[in-house]
């Protein structure tokens, strides 16, 4: 599809309805269901990532906005992550432009069955992450925002899936904190991209805007459904969530190493 070239309304409408159904019922803003369907109804997979990243700021907003109305979210904390995250993410680009990210996203993902056997098994938040001092805390939360910021620049993925486990083992926040929590902190890594993609001319910005509008609804529902549900219900199925993101990851590497030989 050229630049120039239109995609309907009512499809972004319904891509972002689902993806904010997703991106608010688990935190993790929703560009899993944003891309690919970007990518089918027309858009080359550069502005695809780059118009998925404008809807999410609504997303975010709206789900962050639901969960905050509950309770559910540390304001300071996704702050704290979301700045972390948009330096990370500045690094993690540079860093995918000099050296090969194939390791780096083997790594990631590892990380990822790591955290998601733990969220499954129902494991408790790692030994010492409740009694972390107030300074502490905001280091490791910026700790999580590098890394999460990191591996969605060097790779297209990260933020929730990262944020959310990491919320819960390193700073002993509920699953639905931890997700509240999350949105916060993917609106500033949001805002930040969709500000570089306008400047490289890369985002569909209203077309962006149509998806996000859908998304709100979505965010909405989703959150609203993800605070009926019991925490340790919730933990199980977000960590089902991130095993699929971290095999994704490893089938994506074994076949571009499948196609190279």
């Amino acid at each position: 599809m050229s630049e120039l070239a239109q995609v309907e309304p009512w499809k972004l409408v319904l891509i972002g309805l689902a993806a904010g159904l997703i991106g608010g019922g688990f935190g993790i803003g929703g560009g899993l269901v944003l891309v690919p369907l970007l990518v089918v109804v027309g858009l080359d997979r550069h502005r695809a990532h780059a118009t998925s990243l404008a809807a999410i700021v609504l997303i975010a907003v709206a789900g962050a906005a639901s969960f905050g109305f509950s309770g559910e979210l540390s304001l300071g904390l996704g702050a704290i992550i979301g700045l972390g995250g948009v330096t990370g993410s500045v690094v993690g680009a540079t860093v995918m432009h000099r050296s090969s990210p194939r390791a780096l996203t083997i790594v990631f993902s590892v990380v990822l069955l790591v955290a998601a056997a733990r969220m499954i098994s129902g494991a408790a938040p790692l030994p010492g992450a409740s009694g972390f001092g107030g300074l502490t805390q905001a280091a490791v939360a910026a700790g999580i925002g590098l890394v999460a910021g990191f591996f969605a620049g060097l790779a297209g993925i990260g933020g929730g899936v990262v944020i959310v486990p990491s919320s819960v083992l390193l700073l002993d926040l509920a699953q639905h904190e931890a997700q509240g929590t999350s949105l916060v902190a993917i609106v500033f890594t949001a805002i930040a991209g969709t500000m570089v993609n306008r400047r490289n001319r890369r985002v569909r910005l209203q077309d962006g805007l149509i998806a996000g509008m859908g998304g709100v609804v979505g965010s909405v529902l989703g959150s609203r459904i993800a605070l009926a549900v019991e925490g340790r219900t919730l933990s199980m199925l977000f960590g089902f969530l991130v095993l699929f993101v971290a095999l994704r990851s490893l089938y994506g590497v074994w076949r571009d190493d499948s196609q190279a030989v």
